[in-house]
């Protein structure tokens, strides 16, 4: 009675073309959000529709940017979860907030997307829902008042959910004076339903299984497999006749504005939005094996290589982390924006979607052979052209310049637009294969791997981009440090380039935070297995500023092996940039003395280009350090071949390559200031010619 008086209320308010689209399925939720009172309902379902049209969110496509960066981001997430009597749990992480870069909409959009698929469940409509605002961690730079407010009024008052409570995970920061006023507006609009408490103190009120491990669970969740499955309830549910009630609302409010009675002066919208015929809120988390075509344009599979169990909605297994979409997503950055440059720093945001997505059952068999490399290029990207600097023009331009200027030099650089699309990285099923969501292989320069035997047709992704060194094409591989679901990606990669030396400009670990995974084996003697490959780490050299294991590789498919050397370099401290450059340029004397020696040892065998298999760099994101590396092996090779550097046209160029290399001001003018200690240490220069002391207070 309730749902037919609710239905008939909403349908008089509607304009007649539209009425019919607010299905049944649609009114349950509303009333089942208040207690079957239909006029609270009905002032809910209005509520909801006006902040949809007040926040500009007419249309949501999770295919389309800014929304989609939102959702991979992971910073909004239903987990698998329930609290102890049923209510569903939802995340907003505020350490991945970030004001600066993204926009109150995609926020939104991003959260509505998820809760309106998180309420097709009965249980949920029954028991509601809690919010967990996590503030562990996070900065002020993180905060986002008006943000804060729009997310509490939408569950508060404006979502057809019964908001159960809110879990303030509080940081030292909660207590300061930029949080007072969102205190005071948190217990005016909550009340008796918000809770302020320390992660810890979580599972007091919440079941440990339900919690992440960061907040003091054991639950290890993959957000990515939420994600999957929310775009696959699309697919997955029972054909009906009913709407999805975020598809009749959108699909209402478009035919309302284009209804010239409607007295509106708000702009047409195209609402195709997943208007869901096919949902059953008590059976849509079921995933189907292979692949799937989704309404919109997304192509799903789901891969048995890697897996990520998240339990969805109403208790109901999903697994499949690895899910593939045909589109694009991002271009290298948060929000959308065009060209928009990776984050200042040497350890771009942590995400979810680089956790919790573990190997299972290895990959699929390897080919026999290695795949042929591509044709290496006569001419690099680096030639010995005219122009360039001396290096005691060198000297003049940074006294002249001061750090000030060359730091604004970089900044220029660091504002041109990417050379190329994303595209390939930016495919949902590749997107859990990056380190960082908005470090991205450029489609023109990508290390494209030999596809496995199967349905998966981005198995021959890898985060890495051939580079030019200095009159040799590909002469690096820039790649970022491997995730644990990668290592046997990195490891086909090394056998299929034949690659000699890797060199690692990054620990394991800096400042408490994982830069890299630990992809080969640490101790001597020791043996690992990734895939179809087997390394041991048959000898360790230990020198001052770096150490050298001789890995063996071997393909246990075809029975062949190599020797690769390993370089870890240790001597880069965790902020900032050496404050001399001899221990890199000794570390870079070595790399090459060993390339040299492993190139000639493959005689006959070698019949690519003269320098060799490409030399693989990596630190965590392949771009800060990996890009410094590569910048002066390149310079201080046309130094020692036509006697000039042109450090500018060097990055720039390596960027086209492999986008945002070099990523920090500081990395910039360290290498100016690398190749004049590299000149002063091989007699080119004077020490009396150069000393950096008088501009260094003009660093600000």
């Amino acid at each position: 009675q309730a749902v037919k008086e609710f239905l008939d209320e909403v349908r008089s308010r509607e304009q007649p073309h539209s009425a019919g689209l607010v299905s049944q399925p649609t009114a349950v939720k509303f009333l089942m959000a208040r207690k079957f009172d239909v006029s609270r309902a009905i002032e809910l379902f209005q509520a909801y529709k006006n902040t949809r049209i007040k926040e500009g969110i007419i249309n949501i496509n999770p295919d389309e940017e800014p929304l989609r960066s939102e959702l991979l981001s992971g910073k909004f997430t239903v987990l698998p979860g329930r609290d102890a009597k049923g209510a569903a749990l939802a995340l907003f992480t505020a350490r991945l907030h970030r004001p600066d870069i993204t926009t109150h909409k995609a926020v939104l959009q991003a959260i509505i997307y998820q809760l309106d698929k998180a309420i097709e469940s009965a249980q949920t409509q029954r028991e509601g829902l809690i919010f967990i605002y996590d503030m562990t961690n996070s900065s002020y730079g993180n905060f986002d008042y008006e943000l804060c407010v729009k997310i509490l009024n939408l569950l508060k008052g404006a979502f057809p959910a019964r908001l159960k409570c809110v879990f303030i995970v509080s940081s030292p920061l909660w207590f300061r004076a930029p949080f007072a006023v969102l205190r005071l507006f948190v217990r005016e609009k909550l009340r008796e339903r918000v809770c302020t408490l320390k992660g810890h103190e979580l599972t007091s009120h919440i079941p440990v299984t339900s919690l992440p491990e960061h907040l003091g669970g054991t639950s290890q969740y993959s957000h990515v497999a939420w994600i999957q499955s929310c775009v696959n309830m699309h697919n997955n549910t029972v054909q009906t006749d009913t709407h999805d009630c975020v598809g009749s609302l959108l699909r209402s409010y478009s035919l309302e504005c284009s209804n010239p009675s409607a007295g509106s002066d708000l702009p047409v919208a195209n609402a195709n939005c997943y208007d869901d015929k096919n949902a059953n809120p008590h059976n849509h988390c079921r995933v189907i094996d292979g692949k799937t075509q989704v309404p919109g344009q997304y192509q799903l599979s789901v891969s048995n290589r890697v897996q990520g169990n998240h339990q969805h909605c109403n208790g109901s297994a999903v697994s499949g982390g690895d899910a593939g979409v045909s589109d694009s997503n991002p271009n290298a950055n948060v929000n959308g924006r065009a060209h928009q440059a990776p984050p200042q720093s040497d350890t771009p945001p942590d995400t979810p979607l680089s956790q919790k997505v573990t190997e299972e059952g290895g990959v699929p068999p390897l080919p026999q052979k290695s795949l042929p490399r591509p044709p290496h290029m006569e001419v690099s990207v680096h030639m010995p052209e005219p122009g360039g600097m001396t290096v005691h023009e060198l000297v003049d331009y940074v006294k002249r310049k001061k750090k000030k200027g060359i730091y604004q030099e970089y900044e220029d650089i660091r504002k041109e637009p990417p050379a190329g699309t994303f595209d390939y990285s930016k495919k949902l099923s590749n997107q859990i294969k990056n380190r960082y969501s908005d470090v991205l292989c450029l489609d023109h320069s990508r290390v494209q791997l030999c596809k496995l035997d199967g349905d998966d047709e981005t198995s021959d992704y890898i985060n890495g981009s051939f580079m030019d060194g200095y009159k040799r094409g590909n002469a690096y591989v820039a790649t970022q440090g491997p995730l644990p679901k990668t290592f046997a990606d990195f490891w086909r990669m090394v056998w299929e380039q034949m690659v000699l030396i890797i060199v690692m400009t990054t620990r394991v670990v800096e400042r408490g935070r994982v830069k890299c995974g630990q992809y080969w084996p640490l101790e001597e003697g020791r043996t690992e297995q990734h895939g179809y490959f087997r390394i041991r780490n048959a000898h360790i050299q230990v020198f001052q500023d770096f150490k050298l294991s001789h890995l063996e590789l071997y393909n246990t498919q075809s029975g062949e092996r190599r020797e690769v050397c390993h370089y870890l370099y240790l001597s880069w401290p965790d902020f900032g940039v050496p404050k001399s450059a001899s221990a890199m340029l000794d570390f870079r004397e070595h790399v090459l003395q060993r390339r040299e020696t492993a190139v000639q040892s493959l005689g006959s065998s070698w019949t690519g280009p003269p320098g060799g298999p490409p030399v693989v760099v990596h630190c965590s994101a392949g771009i800060g350090r990996t890009g410094t590396f590569c910048t002066l092996d390149i310079c201080l090779s046309r130094l020692e071949d036509i006697g000039t550097v042109d450090i500018r046209e060097t990055v720039r160029r390596m960027r086209t390559q492999r986008a945002f290399s070099i990523q920090t001001w500081d990395q910039y003018y360290f290498c100016y200031t690398a190749v004049i200690e590299y000149a002063q240490r091989n007699g080119k220069l004077s020490p009396v010619q150069w000393s950096d002391s008088d501009i260094d207070t003009d660093s600000e």
